[in-house]
């Protein structure tokens, strides 16, 4: 039994709170209890949000809050330096970063499981999604807050630079063509 992946076909939404960008692009869902992962029985795995089909090619989508979570971590710095020591604080930032890493790289590998096996459930794939070639990871972030002080913008925008050659180097082979960080509003407006 094959379905049509057509159902998964909706408008992209970031899911980031308190930003009202809305994306005038599809994509198909995977993620959810409605998504791809569930009709080719992998829901109980990690995923991207999206497949987006651009210029015949898939781009796995990723909608993320990484740069509030590391806005979080700055004050939790404030916290810990009144109470422990600098080494402290830079395991803290080491396991943080390890982490963020860790979930990107499985959702994406988890991800190319679930493409894998789109030719097994569904009719009439588009040829992007039909296509074995690696394929290229978008996360897309919110932007970094503007009440932060220069130097706290620069943390943030450090750790997401760091995490993007962390992502690329765990990635970018044979199963992933290219792993991009995309500021929400950039992606909005040009799709990466």
């Amino acid at each position: 039994m094959t379905a049509q992946l057509s159902q998964h076909l909706e408008d992209m939404d970031h899911e980031i709170s308190g930003l009202e960008l809305k994306i005038a692009h599809q994509g198909f869902r995977v993620d959810g209890h409605n998504g791809i992962k569930s009709v080719v029985g992998l829901g109980n795995r990690r995923s991207v949000d999206y497949f987006y089909v651009q210029s015949n090619r898939c781009r796995f989508i990723e909608f993320s809050d990484l740069a509030r979570g590391q806005e979080d971590l700055l004050g939790l710095d404030e916290s810990l330096s009144k109470v422990d020591s600098h080494f402290h604080q830079n395991q803290l930032r080491k396991l943080v970063k390890n982490h963020a890493r860790d979930e990107m790289v499985e959702k994406f590998k988890d991800s190319k499981d679930i493409f894998q096996k789109l030719p097994d459930f569904y009719d009439e794939l588009p040829e992007a999604l039909s296509d074995e070639n690696a394929k290229t990871f978008f996360i897309v972030y919110a932007p970094i807050n503007a009440e932060l002080s220069n130097a706290e913008k620069a943390v943030i925008a450090r750790f997401l630079e760091t995490l993007q050659t962390r992502i690329s180097n765990k990635l970018e082979d044979d199963i992933c063509d290219r792993v991009k960080l995309v500021l929400l509003d950039r992606f909005v407006a040009g799709l990466g």
